[in-house]
Protein backbone atom coordinates (compact mmCIF):
# COMPACT_ATOMS: atom_id res chain seq x y z
CA UNK A 1 0.00 0.00 0.00
CA UNK A 2 1.30 3.54 -0.74
CA UNK A 3 1.59 6.04 1.80
CA UNK A 4 1.81 10.11 1.19
CA UNK A 5 4.31 11.19 3.24
CA UNK A 6 3.67 14.78 4.86
CA UNK A 7 6.66 16.91 5.37
CA UNK A 8 4.43 19.02 8.24
CA UNK A 9 3.48 15.67 9.86
CA UNK A 10 7.11 14.43 9.76
CA UNK A 11 9.12 13.77 13.20
CA UNK A 12 11.77 16.69 13.62
CA UNK A 13 15.04 15.75 15.48
CA UNK A 14 17.40 18.34 16.74
CA UNK A 15 20.66 17.19 15.91
CA UNK A 16 24.10 18.48 17.18
CA UNK A 17 24.55 21.40 13.89
CA UNK A 18 21.62 20.66 11.90
CA UNK A 19 17.69 19.50 12.33
CA UNK A 20 16.34 16.72 10.29
CA UNK A 21 12.93 16.03 9.11
CA UNK A 22 12.20 12.28 9.28
CA UNK A 23 9.94 11.53 6.47
CA UNK A 24 10.38 7.99 6.30
CA UNK A 25 11.72 5.26 8.53
CA UNK A 26 10.96 1.41 9.88
CA UNK A 27 7.78 2.52 11.57
CA UNK A 28 6.20 2.88 8.25
CA UNK A 29 4.99 -0.15 7.38
CA UNK A 30 6.87 -1.94 4.84
CA UNK A 31 9.87 0.77 4.86
CA UNK A 32 13.00 -0.49 5.28
CA UNK A 33 14.73 2.48 4.59
CA UNK A 34 15.39 6.34 6.35
CA UNK A 35 14.63 9.43 4.68
CA UNK A 36 15.80 12.81 6.32
CA UNK A 37 15.74 16.37 4.97
CA UNK A 38 18.12 17.82 6.91
CA UNK A 39 19.34 21.48 7.43
CA UNK A 40 22.80 22.17 8.12
CA UNK A 41 23.73 25.34 9.75
CA UNK A 42 27.45 26.83 9.12
CA UNK A 43 29.88 26.32 11.67
CA UNK A 44 30.84 29.45 13.35
CA UNK A 45 34.55 30.50 14.26
CA UNK A 46 35.33 29.48 17.86
CA UNK A 47 32.54 27.64 18.21
CA UNK A 48 32.76 23.84 19.15
CA UNK A 49 32.90 21.84 15.56
CA UNK A 50 30.26 18.43 14.98
CA UNK A 51 32.50 15.69 14.84
CA UNK A 52 32.86 13.05 12.06
CA UNK A 53 30.58 10.31 12.35
CA UNK A 54 29.90 6.70 11.10
CA UNK A 55 27.25 4.27 10.00
CA UNK A 56 28.57 1.47 10.49
CA UNK A 57 26.74 -1.27 8.59
CA UNK A 58 24.46 1.19 6.21
CA UNK A 59 25.69 3.69 3.55
CA UNK A 60 24.34 7.12 2.94
CA UNK A 61 23.26 9.04 -0.14
CA UNK A 62 23.19 12.68 0.18
CA UNK A 63 21.93 15.39 -2.11
CA UNK A 64 22.03 18.82 -1.99
CA UNK A 65 18.80 20.77 -2.21
CA UNK A 66 20.05 23.60 -1.87
CA UNK A 67 23.40 25.59 -0.65
CA UNK A 68 27.13 24.36 -1.59
CA UNK A 69 29.06 22.45 0.99
CA UNK A 70 32.28 20.27 1.79
CA UNK A 71 31.96 16.62 2.69
CA UNK A 72 34.68 15.51 4.75
CA UNK A 73 35.43 11.96 4.86
CA UNK A 74 38.07 9.17 5.61
CA UNK A 75 40.35 10.04 2.53
CA UNK A 76 39.94 14.29 2.42
CA UNK A 77 36.83 16.28 1.27
CA UNK A 78 34.60 16.95 -1.48
CA UNK A 79 32.98 19.90 -2.69
CA UNK A 80 29.48 19.69 -3.40
CA UNK A 81 26.28 22.11 -4.99
CA UNK A 82 22.80 22.04 -4.90
CA UNK A 83 21.44 20.06 -8.09
CA UNK A 84 24.84 17.18 -6.94
CA UNK A 85 25.08 14.05 -4.63
CA UNK A 86 27.46 12.44 -2.93
CA UNK A 87 27.40 8.36 -1.72
CA UNK A 88 29.22 7.45 1.56
CA UNK A 89 29.80 4.19 1.94
CA UNK A 90 29.26 1.87 5.38
CA UNK A 91 32.10 2.53 7.62
CA UNK A 92 33.21 5.76 6.28
CA UNK A 93 33.86 8.85 8.94
CA UNK A 94 32.07 11.76 7.58
CA UNK A 95 30.30 15.19 8.04
CA UNK A 96 28.64 17.51 5.57
CA UNK A 97 29.36 21.33 6.11
CA UNK A 98 28.09 24.61 4.40
CA UNK A 99 30.75 25.97 2.13
CA UNK A 100 29.57 29.52 3.18
CA UNK A 101 27.55 31.45 5.15
CA UNK A 102 24.20 30.14 4.13
CA UNK A 103 22.96 26.83 5.53
CA UNK A 104 22.78 23.88 3.89
CA UNK A 105 19.50 21.42 2.70
CA UNK A 106 19.98 18.20 2.10
CA UNK A 107 17.55 14.85 0.94
CA UNK A 108 19.93 11.84 3.19
CA UNK A 109 18.72 8.44 1.91
CA UNK A 110 19.85 5.27 4.36
CA UNK A 111 18.86 1.43 2.89
CA UNK A 112 17.67 0.98 6.57
CA UNK A 113 14.47 1.37 8.73
CA UNK A 114 16.66 2.44 11.88
CA UNK A 115 19.98 4.53 10.69
CA UNK A 116 19.89 5.78 14.39
CA UNK A 117 21.12 2.33 15.78
CA UNK A 118 24.66 1.80 13.86
CA UNK A 119 25.54 5.59 13.80
CA UNK A 120 28.06 6.87 16.22
CA UNK A 121 30.15 10.49 16.45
Amino acid sequence: MAHLIRTEAAARLELRGRTATQLLDGSTPGAGMTVRIVDVDPELPGSDARPLHVHDDVGEFIYLLGGSGVLHCNDGTIAAEAGQGVYVPPGERHKIVPSGAEPLRLLCVFATGDIAAGTRE
